[in-house]
This record gives structure tokens, sequence and C-alpha cells, in this order.
């Protein structure tokens, strides 16, 4: 299995380092577990390079499909439902599904079960870095992995309003209705104190996501609908800049799914 994935990867130009060793020991079968990671960058060095621990023999990991033009691939995860404990440092968010079962002066330590069903990730150069997206649904290729992470809430949104839709990292950015563009810009010079500015999308949405934050400008929520003017900047993508207000949509993907431990 470990030949074909570096093969499968190396055909789509990516990295791939198959590990000896864990990534983290853990308890209650930790070490059995698929662990999955992205090597950052380190000052000098060329470039990036997946990590994988596959755990387990009865585990299955394979890529599905591959675009080599995108430099990007599906991989499918496949193991038993499997229990299993892992460390975040006391300030980090509590992950989906986990229970905390202890704390430390320096961590806090959850307790996650592996699923049983087969889990889909979209995997590959995404501008300057490599990422890691846990997909919905399983997808048959590529592009439809990109479609499937969009949601129903962007393709909805795309087919009411023309123009077209900005992309950084986790957000989408579509131009408002002519109805919400005079409800937006109408609340924004009424009640500017109501908009936050130099912010993380997220935490201005009350919304939970791992990583680091993008930051806006100037974010607006109303009623649930999260609208975004001005610079948008991330770390790991190019600066955008929002001439006027966009309402703006995160994707579909798992925010910390159990045994990635790359975030964005």
């Amino acid at each position: 299995m470990s030949t074909s994935l570096v093969t499968r990867f190396a055909q789509a130009g990516l990295p791939l380092q198959v590990l000896e060793r864990p990534l983290f020991g853990g308890r209650g079968q930790g070490q059995d577990i698929v662990q999955l990671d992205i090597t950052r960058r380190p000052r000098g060095a060329r470039e990036e390079s997946f990590r994988l621990w596959p755990g387990a023999a009865d585990n299955r990991v394979l890529v599905t499909t591959l675009d080599k033009a995108r430099q990007q691939l599906i991989v499918m995860v496949h193991e038993p439902r499997r229990r299993f404990e892992f460390e975040l440092t006391r300030h980090a968010p509590t992950p989906r599904d986990a229970r905390l079962v202890r704390e430390t002066r320096w961590a806090r330590v959850f307790e996650q079960f592996t699923n049983d069903r087969k889990r889909h990730f979209l995997a590959g150069m995404d501008e300057q870095h490599l990422f890691i997206a846990q997909l919905p649904h399983a997808a048959p290729t590529v592009w439809a992995a990109h479609v499937a992470l969009k949601g129903d809430d962007v393709r909805q949104a795309e087919r009411r309003v023309a123009g077209k839709t900005v992309r950084q990292g986790e957000w989408f950015f579509l131009h408002p209705t002519p109805e919400e563009l005079l409800e937006v810009e109408a609340l924004a010079e009424r009640s500017s104190h109501l908009i936050k500015r130099h912010v993380g999308i997220a935490q201005a949405a009350q919304l939970r996501r791992v990583g680091r934050p993008h930051e806006a400008d100037e974010v607006l929520v109303i009623k649930e609908r999260i609208y975004v003017r001005g610079h948008v900047k991330h770390p790991d993508h190019a600066t955008l800049f929002l001439r006027g207000w966009r309402r703006t949509f995160g994707n579909t993907e798992a925010s910390q799914p159990e045994g990635v431990y790359w975030v964005d």
C-alpha cells in the first residue's frame, strides 16, 4: 500500500512521506488509526510534504482519482471504529464529537472515535501551499470534489446572481442580490457600530472554524448572513480586495477530521 500511495501522489506532482512511526502515540489504540499531516515549509527548504501513518494493517488508504493539471487528488480512508486519545493546547477549540477526559498543566486530553464509514479527502496544492479538506461525500473527480465543497448554499446563490465567485481557502465571496445590497448598505450606514473591523470572518460570525483566521477589513452579520468588504488576508493565500459588500459562505469541509493534524 505504501509504495502505491507514494507513486500515486508523485503522479500528481505531490510529495508523500509514509512514516515509520505515528505522528502521535496516543492511548486507546491511538497508534492504530490513520494519521495524515502536512509538514510546514521550514526556512530554506524548497517544498512542503504530506506525511502519512497508515496505522493498523486492516486500515485501507488509497488514491481514488487525481488531476495532474491541478496537482490535486482524492484520498479514501476506511478503518474500523476505534477509540483514541489526543492532546490539544488549553486554548484550542474543542473538536466536534470529542470528549474531554483529563487536563494537564499545558494541555487538554480528549477521547474520540474513528468513523467506520469511508471518508474522502481532497488534497494537493492550493495557490502557494499544500492542503487537506474532508469531503461531505465521495466524488468521482477532483472537479466534482470542488463542487461538493461549495455546498448547496453557494450553488443556489450563484444561480440567483450573476458574477464571478471569488474564493480564498475555505471561504467563498459572491455578489449579493440588488435587494440584499440595498439592505446591507443601509444597515452599514445607519448602524456602523455593527460592523466588525480587522477581525477573522469566522470569529465575527461566531462560527467554529479551526486554523488561522481569514481576517477581513469589515464584516457585517445580518440574521446569520455574512457580508464582507475590503481586504481579506490569510498567511497561506493571496490577499483579496473586495470593493463592495460580498455575501460570504464557508465551505462544507469538516472543521477538524479525526486523524488529520493539519489545519489551514
